[in-house]
């Protein structure tokens, strides 16, 4: 959307001549920031980018509506047009869905002696219904970000309809036949082996979907993958819409920090702190509060009987539909079914992996449990509260943080001081440019539509021949009704005509206030390095539909790009970049840099064995007896983590409320995090601290080795690629001190 105006006052003509005005909110908004020097300002001119966005309260404006629509036809801003209303959701959502029937249909009337590549199979890797069609993402993308409760529902709505849709689609057995006697033909030989990929991944697609049942269990098939995704849907949403609160007083926050109290000081009721369930209130909690019943409270509010709703009931119901799914299709347990596909290729091969690690680090952990035991006794012998003998799972939070300050003077809350998120965020960007050979370009605020005023829009092009790959949004801090953990939301991939790559960045990071700006903890700078990392994954993948369903990454690699990145903060030289006191503009001192590299693997083997349980876990139920109901998911937990982590499970916790990975496409695939954990660490030693962490060369091999062939192919043939061998665990041994180097 483009003016040129040389006053306010022509402005103010224009707007009275709109059919629908802006109100007063939005028009304030869109006159002091987008008209403003008749352009809208940005960062480099001093131009306030903070504040610009509609009240969201009113009917839209045309100004609005010509902002989401602006991507239909101006390659400068995301190729997606955005639904203002619920109506135009669910019109447009409706509208994909035929267009995606029409699709199937034309496939399925071809003649069997007639089909070619390009009249099957290629209409199955960009389909109507998935993300290579930036329609879909107006339609559902919102729910988990809108202010507009109504849009939320809407997109929530949009979302499930797509989803019973694909799971139709794999029901067509008139496509499949299709497809599979385009396989036999000479032409479907002669395919370049790219191609060749997504004529395999698209039979096994069918077949894994039951295709070769009989009509009643098809039928049946069908039914059960719609109930679970229903299910699952319902989970998330109790998640994403939750808004407990607690009250503490000061008193009850010993430990927190003054600034984090008169934050939260009299937000709703005088003389106490509300405490959401939300990460910056619940982590520094963890981490810092002094008084154990308030951290017991907090706990208890994540994983207690009252917590998010009938979500243990959900569980158990969507462990069931899956075991039946599984069953149907042939597999012994959904666990099978899911690692037949992932890079381990059997549950064999990770309940192995498992063991092996659980046995190699159990000895390293009783020594982490025993130290910070020994901590906590002397914690309580000086401030005079009961010993119980113990580690509760309140405790080991707080007491790995008191070690860190004790033994390695490591103090989270003074380091914060040396990273602000604008800093952060701006460095971070600078160096994945530098890295991945990539130019990063921000929108100025009003020449692109949001759903909220602090999110930002980037341009994202290759350096070297400037072509623009994609975009990327960043949503960066909590509130009401938004996604409440942090995540990488692929809106657009690669498509037809040009279509560009979108992704998105939601998470819940502080944000400043007048007082005080936002200073990040540095577990805060990991995530956030971790999860952009996700994003040049997205945006860097190749070749139309590298990314679609038919050539995801697998799930127990798809983290290991992420991870391998986590090692940039660890460097001392990414750290002084990093790092800049919010007041004095100072890198980390090296002092501060020495005590963090130090202290890095401190409590590493208990942390680890915490991953080992939430992966058994996972696998537990869903295995060959999964547990019927909330009693049996309760004795579960209560079993396993004692078991492997050596912390009890608190009467009546149950952490499947909250654990969203297992109720959506991480399902059996959590054991994903240390699988990757593994080939990042390898990836990382082999190739980037022999020859640099910012080496240029060594960057453009791992954008186009690793990152570039998305899911086509055998992942542990890239990887043998950029490492010039096959992977091996022995890096991940020594980084974790579990081998002497």
């Amino acid at each position: 959307l483009h003016f040129s105006l040389n006053s306010n006052q022509t402005f103010i003509h224009r707007i009275i001549a709109m059919s629908k005005p802006l109100c007063p909110c939005c028009f304030q908004a869109y006159a002091s920031t987008v008209l403003a020097d008749s352009q809208p300002p940005t960062a480099a001119t001093g131009g306030d980018m903070s504040n610009f966005g509609f009240c969201g309260t009113c009917a839209p404006s045309d100004i609005e509506k010509a902002l989401a629509g602006k991507g239909e036809k101006d390659p400068s801003v995301p190729p997606i047009v955005w639904l203002l209303t619920a109506e135009e959701i669910e019109k447009q959502s409706d509208k994909i869905l035929e267009e995606t029937k029409a699709n199937l249909d034309a496939i399925a009337a071809l003649p069997l002696d007639q089909v070619t590549f390009e009249n099957t199979v290629a209409n199955l890797m960009t389909p109507p219904n998935y993300k290579t069609n930036p329609a879909v993402a107006a339609c559902k993308f919102l729910q988990h970000c809108s202010t507009d409760p109504i849009i939320r529902e809407a997109a929530s709505k949009a979302g499930k309809k797509f989803s019973a849709s694909r799971v139709q689609g794999r029901m067509r057995k008139d496509v499949y036949l299709r497809v599979k006697a385009f396989s036999e033909t000479e032409e479907s030989k002669n395919l370049s082996d790219y191609h060749k990929h997504f004529v395999k991944a698209s039979l096994e697609d069918f077949e894994r979907a039951g295709l070769a049942l009989s009509e009643e269990d098809g039928a049946k098939l069908q039914s059960l993958l719609e109930e679970d995704a229903g299910v699952c849907s319902e989970y998330g949403k109790n998640l994403g819409s939750d808004n407990t609160k607690l009250f503490f007083t000061p008193e009850e926050l010993k430990g927190c920090g003054e600034e984090f109290i008169k934050e939260r000081l009299g937000k709703d009721e005088p003389s106490t702190c509300t405490i959401t369930l939300k990460y910056p209130d619940i982590i520094p909690i963890g981490s810092n509060c002094q008084v154990a019943e308030t951290r017991r409270l907090v706990t208890q509010a994540r994983e207690g009987s009252s917590a998010y709703k009938n979500n243990l009931d959900l569980v158990a119901k969507g462990i069931q539909l899956r075991k039946q799914i599984a069953n149907l299709l042939g597999y012994a347990t959904w666990a099978e079914y899911i690692t037949t596909k992932r890079m381990s290729g059997s549950y064999d091969a990770v309940d192995q992996f498992l063991t092996l690690l659980e046995s190699q680090l159990k000895d390293s952990g009783k020594e982490d449990y025993q130290t910070l035991l020994a901590l906590k006794k002397a914690h309580c012998e000086e401030t005079g509260e009961e010993f119980d003998g113990k580690l509760n799972a309140w405790d080991t939070g707080f007491y790995k943080n008191m070690l860190l300050k004790t033994k390695y003077g490591v103090d989270a809350e003074k380091i914060r001081e040396y990273f602000p998120l604008g800093h952060v965020v701006e460095t971070t960007l600078l160096i994945y440019q530098e890295l991945l050979g990539l130019t990063f370009e921000e929108l100025p605020k009003g020449s692109y539509w949001s759903w909220h005023p602090e999110v930002r829009c980037f341009s994202v092009r290759d350096t070297a021949s400037s072509e623009r790959i994609g975009f990327f949004y960043l949503d960066l801090h909590p509130r009401e009704g938004k996604y409440g953990h942090a995540a990488i939301f692929h809106l657009v991939k690669h498509g037809l005509n040009g279509v560009k790559a979108v992704d998105c960045m939601l998470c819940n990071l502080p944000a400043s206030t007048k007082e005080a700006p936002s200073l990040l903890r540095h577990s805060n700078v990991v995530t956030f390095f971790h999860e952009f990392g996700h994003i040049m994954h997205g945006l860097c993948s190749e070749g139309i539909g590298n990314s679609t369903r038919l050539a995801k990454c697998p799930r127990d690699f798809v983290e290991a790009p992420s991870q391998m990145l986590e090692n940039w903060v660890w460097q001392k030289e990414i750290l002084e970049r990093l790092s800049k006191h919010h007041n004095t503009g100072e890198s980390l001192p090296i002092e501060m840099l020495e005590s963090m590299l130090q202290a890095k693997h401190v409590n590493v083997a208990m942390d680890s064995l915490r991953q080992i349980y939430l992966s058994r876990l996972d696998l537990s139920i869903h295995g060959q007896d999964p547990p019927a109901d909330e009693a049996g998911l309760q004795a579960l937990v209560d079993k396993l983590r004692p078991q492997i982590t050596m912390v009890e499970n608190p009467e009546g916790n149950n952490m499947l409320r909250t654990f969203g990975h297992l109720m959506n496409q991480y399902s059996a695939s959590y054991y994903g995090y240390m699988w990757a954990e593994v080939l990042s660490a390898d990836m990382f030693a082999t190739r980037f601290e022999k020859e640099g962490v910012m080496n240029p060369k060594v960057g453009m091999d791992y954008r186009k080795l690793v990152l570039a062939p998305g899911g086509t192919h055998n992942i542990s043939d890239h990887l043998t690629k950029f490492l010039g061998r096959p992977p091996n665990n022995e890096s991940f041994l020594k980084s974790r001190g579990i081998v002497k180097q």
